[in-house]
């Protein structure tokens, strides 16, 4: 994937934000940690070795440090980003805003489906469960990129937000 689409589509570049919100930089970072784990054994489910018929599947270590990472990074997420900036935008608008509603449903329903995938493959790996690593991780992948685009849909309305409450 070259390297404009492949941030274009996860979004791994750092933002411009005020100083008082620099964990939304954070949250970037951790993304970025994130992609670049699930690059590594996406790289790697689709080599081959030098028999064409074999196939190369990521190291069980590797798997399952992404799904650790893929745990961490969406309780971080719900536990304490999503609450912060949803009450950021409460605090400086009076009002919940409709974005915030169509946009939690669509980052819960990628949770799910995340959570699925962390539970086949954090731990007790074997070939049966690893010979379906490359069919998943291509659905992961959308997921991820779903979920991301509608993170960065609650930046951009906390932003929005601060920047009306601001010009006042």
């Amino acid at each position: 994937m070259p390297e404009s689409t492949f941030a274009k589509c996860f979004n791994t570049k750092f933002q411009d934000v005020d100083a008082k919100y620099s964990w939304i930089n954070e949250m970037i970072k951790a993304r970025q940690e994130l992609v670049i784990l699930y690059m590594k054994i996406l790289n790697v489910s689709l080599s081959r070795s030098s028999n064409k018929n074999d196939i190369c599947y990521p190291s069980y270590e590797d798997v399952s440090s992404f799904c650790n990472h893929l745990v961490d990074y969406m309780s971080h997420g719900h536990f304490d980003l999503y609450p912060k900036i949803l009450e950021l935008i409460e605090n400086a608008s009076g009002r919940s805003l409709s974005i915030v509603n169509k946009v939690l449903p669509k980052i819960e329903k990628t949770t799910e489906y995340l959570m699925n995938f962390t539970d086949k493959y954090s731990d007790d790996l074997d070939e049966s469960k690893m010979a379906t690593v490359q069919q998943d991780l291509a659905s992961i992948g959308k997921a991820m990129e779903v979920r991301f685009k509608n993170e960065d849909r609650l930046v951009i309305a906390l932003r929005l937000v601060h920047s009306l409450v601001s010009s006042k």
